[in-house]
C-alpha cells in the first residue's frame, strides 16, 4: 500500500462529492475522490 498527500479528500462520488472535488480542484487544491463502487453504465 502506498501513501499519497492531498489537500482535499472527498469520500463518495455522488453528485455532491463530485461537485466538491471539482470546486476544490478549480481553486488549486490537489484532490482525491474515493468511491466504493465502480460507475454504472
Amino acid at each position: 500500500m502506498s501513501a499519497a498527500q492531498v489537500d482535499v479528500l472527498v469520500v463518495g462520488g455522488g453528485m455532491v462529492g463530485v461537485c466538491m472535488a471539482l470546486a476544490a480542484a478549480r481553486v488549486g487544491c490537489s484532490v482525491a475522490l474515493l468511491e466504493l463502487r465502480p460507475p454504472q453504465a
